[in-house]
């Protein structure tokens, strides 16, 4: 029912779609049904049946009409039905002479009239299933469009935490794969779905008004069809779950191996890495092999059940024309309207195999949009403008566990940065130090204790207003294929290209930019991989000297870079600070000797706190990272 109400969010948006197809679907069976209908007039007026054998195909023989014999006390049950059925047939044949006198046909004319009318019937037939499917495939592709981008949305705005804790790969393969197997089977399927079961309903009465007895054989095998189509639809939904999970594996290490080519390269491990690919196939091909069985062996035990019917329905036909309670052309039209039921019946098999395909996806993307986000925004609360004081972390304490009882990160961390301060976090590896700063513009929220700007909480704060007055630069550059420009300006096409140019020329990059075969509008490649690290890393400080922001974070931002590259960059990030609240990590100590103030963290707590003199004179932990540099 929680996977019904999820979706009943997003079809409540193209009901007006819905109906629409319904009514072609509606309009679609009373046109197939009239198709039927018309056979009798073509066998009276254009092939020139007997009187007789007219009769006999109206009323389904001699016993047509009979319920009492044919079918006993329980054809007495179905009474109302057939008296309601024969007067639709009675109104029916009273439509189609009134129709005749209307066009004022009459002799050899009527040969042409019942062709013509069935012509127009199957265009109207045409139409409608154009019209009902095309309203379904427009329902259906809107409704998986929204929960796509509903996903992505979802996904994008989801803390650190739930990043660590779901791979790319997989995250792609619900976005994408999932999804996509939805979007055929709601677009596509759909409209299989209401179109089989409509006409089932139409062929099914009809053939209970054509012949009773007839029709009660023909249909005794529906259970039998229902409980088939239940049993091969549960295993399917099992194995399209598993394969799904194989799509995901197989996504995760596609993306790894492309990320990390080079890394691949210079350990030569290609073969390992194909090796690890060709088994996550090998799962995935075992798990698409179960479907593929499944959906395979389904037909031909549908097909069989369906023969052995068809058997058994040939026999009680020859029993009833050899006592006289059934014509050949009665049976005729029985066989044609009870093999135009084949088709939806086909369908239906087929439509619940891809259905459950698409309720398992639907069950790990109901599930990825259950996870409720750690950071949660409160766009109602006062915004900031600006930095008046200064930032302070107020006894933080934080753990990459959600429960808040794993290893402790960082512990009772008291910092204070004044508006327009520098302050450099050094420490050895594991310190805690990106930690504390991711801190800032909420990738994590602090297990205890709380980050205030300007003496209010940032949990207080609307997530865009927080994160419009911070900006980051860290160690891994992400640029995106797109121009120059457009990754300097990203998001905000609004600004004038003079505007960007003075932020790239701040960073010193308009000239190798401007060296480039089209300027501003090069294409740099995915990851910027058409530019040298230095490059990409001036790119990076011009987009955040054009946001302006003022609280900066630079996060190792040189430590890729060689000497040459780092000069540049380095004189870069002091026209960045210039005028700014900067936090800055670095490992490099001779990039943090002019900061205003250096704090040592280690174990994730702060040991020492002052600037670059004092510390050596201190003779602590920061005196001992120097000299390992230095002079080790």
């Amino acid at each position: 029912m929680e996977l019904v109400g999820f979706f009943l969010a997003y079809v409540r948006r193209y009901v007006h779609w819905g109906l629409l197809a319904l009514a072609g679907v509606v309009v679609f069976g009373v046109a197939t049904l009239a198709f039927v209908g018309l056979i009798n007039p073509m066998f009276e007026e254009v092939l020139l049946a007997t009187e007789d054998e007219i009769q006999d195909v109206r009323i389904g023989g001699p016993g047509g009409g009979g319920a009492e014999e044919d079918g006993g006390a329980v054809a007495r049950l179905f009474e109302p039905v057939e008296s309601f059925t024969a007067d639709l047939r009675a109104a029916a044949a009273n439509l189609y002479d009134v129709s005749k006198r209307w066009a004022g046909i009459e002799g050899r004319s009527e040969v042409f009239f019942a062709p013509a009318l069935m012509v127009l019937v199957l265009l109207l037939r045409s139409l409608m299933a154009f019209l009902s499917g095309y309203s379904f495939q427009r329902a259906g592709l809107g409704i998986t469009t929204d929960i796509r981008n509903d996903l992505y949305r979802r996904i994008i705005h989801q803390s650190s935490r739930f990043h660590q804790r779901y791979t790319s790969g997989e995250l792609y393969s619900r976005v994408v794969s999932d999804v996509a197997k939805l979007q055929n089977a709601v677009a596509a399927r759909l409209f299989d779905i209401f179109m089989s079961i409509v006409m089932l309903l139409f062929f099914g009465v009809t053939l209970l008004t054509i012949h009773f007895s007839l029709a009660v054989v023909s249909l005794f095998a529906a259970p039998l069809f229902a409980y088939l189509l239940l049993r091969f639809g549960k295993g399917m939904r099992k194995v399209t779950y598993r394969s799904q999970e194989r799509m995901a594996d197989l996504s995760g290490l596609l993306t790894e191996g492309i990320r990390g080519n080079r890394v691949v390269k210079a350990f030569g491990m290609e073969e390992f890495e194909c090796g690890r690919f060709e088994r996550a196939t090998r799962g995935h091909l075992l798990a698409n092999l179960r479907a593929q069985f499944l959906s395979t062996l389904s037909s031909p035990v549908i097909e069989s059940t369906a023969a052995f019917g068809g058997a058994v329905l040939v026999v009680a036909a020859g029993l009833m024309i050899r006592d006289g309670r059934l014509t050949f052309q009665g049976f005729m039209q029985f066989l044609v309207v009870l093999l135009m039921m084949y088709d939806p019946i086909r369908k239906l098999n087929k439509v619940n195999l891809v259905l459950q395909e698409a309720v398992a996806c639907s069950h790990r993307i109901h599930g990825l949009m259950q996870v409720e986000s750690e950071i949660v925004d409160r766009p109602s609360a006062p915004r900031v403008s600006g930095l008046k004081r200064g930032v302070r972390f107020d006894k933080v304490s934080f753990d990459y566990e959600e429960t808040g009882h794993g290893k402790s990160v960082l512990t009772g961390i008291d910092l204070d940065l004044r508006r327009g301060e520098v302050v450099a976090l050094v420490g050895p590896s594991g310190a805690g130090k990106s930690t504390l700063v991711n801190l800032l513009p909420r990738f994590f929220d602090p297990v205890s204790g709380g980050v205030l700007i300007d003496d209010t909480d940032i949990r207080d704060l609307p997530l865009e207003n927080l994160r419009s007055l911070i900006g980051i630069v860290t160690q891994e550059t992400v640029l995106f294929n797109d121009s120059v420009r457009n990754n300097i300006a990203y998001g905000r096409d609004d600004l004038p290209l003079e505007q960007v140019r003075m932020a790239a020329a701040a960073a010193y990059a308009d000239d190798f930019i401007m060296a480039m075969p089209e300027g501003y509008d090069t294409v740099i490649g995915e990851g910027g991989q058409n530019l040298s690290g230095g490059q990409r890393q001036r790119l990076a400080i011009a987009r955040a000297l054009l946001k302006n922001a003022p609280i900066l974070i630079l996060d190792e931002a040189t430590s890729h870079l060689d000497t040459e590259s780092e000069v540049v960059v380095q004189r870069a990030i002091y026209n960045l600070m210039e005028g700014r609240t900067a936090l800055v990590i670095a490992h490099r100590l001779s990039t943090v000797v002019r900061a205003d103030r250096i704090v040592v963290l280690d174990r994730g707590a702060v040991v020492e706190e002052g600037t670059h003199d004092q510390l050596l004179e201190l003779g602590g932990a920061y005196k001992r990272l120097y000299d390992l540099q230095f002079h080790g």
